[in-house]
């Protein structure tokens, strides 16, 4: 996608967008690039790669979701910061946090919402080591190719205030994780809801009920059960 085709289908797919959303994103892209020289964040190096698969794939999910209002959103594994920061631009009354495990990553992010001028909470830790200053604290958490929908819906869940939502993007067989998770998803009182994108899908979680605190267990164990 070139830098043309992403405004003009940015334009298309978000009609409010600022125009400071598009001086950031280039802001965003060419510290990127830089920083991916000696930092190894992404694969997708190459512009017209950052415009399309990097920025407008990873928020065109979100486009179903209303943020007219300030909301809170958890970032589990933001890596090199999508979807967050990139929405945190398009949205900049979202409240924004990322949990990272890696600590280089965290420090990239750090710069990044420097270099942005942007405000957001950078916290380095495994995401499944929930605090208790953490639960029940997010309107939406999200989480991009971190582990598969069984183990990060359980990881997910503490995170979300009652009534919040869960979103995660997923692709062509999709249908296969959602049967794999389907035990987890009756068991954590999910209500799932999905839109159908080119090449996957955007499912949507209502959370429906507080979390009992013995969730989520460890990595260990949701991975093995």
């Amino acid at each position: 996608m070139t830098k043309e085709e992403f405004i003009v289908q940015i334009k298309k797919t978000f009609p409010n967008v600022d125009s400071s959303f598009f001086s950031q994103i280039e802001v965003y892209k060419d510290f990127l690039r830089k920083t991916n020289q000696t930092l190894n964040l992404t694969r997708l190096d190459k512009e017209e790669k950052i415009y399309g698969e990097y920025f407008f794939e990873s928020i065109f999910p979100f486009s179903f979701l209303d943020f007219s209002k300030p909301l809170s959103l958890l970032d589990i594994g933001s890596g090199s910061g999508i979807p967050g920061i990139v929405l945190k631009i398009l949205f900049p009354q979202i409240k924004l946090t990322i949990i990272e495990s890696s600590n280089k990553k965290v420090s990239f992010l750090k710069l990044l919402c420097d270099t942005l001028k942007i405000e957001a909470t950078i916290l380095w830790q495994r995401a499944e080591e929930v605090k208790k200053e953490q639960r029940e604290k997010y309107d939406i958490v999200t989480s991009r190719a971190v582990a598969s929908l069984k183990v990060i819906l359980e990881i997910s869940i503490a995170y979300a205030k009652v009534n919040g939502l869960l979103v995660e993007v997923k692709g062509a067989n999709y249908q296969k994780e959602i049967e794999e998770a389907n035990r987890n998803i009756d068991f954590l009182k999910l209500k799932m809801s999905k839109k159908l994108l080119p090449n996957g899908v955007v499912l949507i979680f209502k959370k429906t009920q507080k979390t009992d605190l013995k969730i989520p267990r460890t990595w260990k164990k949701i991975t093995e059960s």
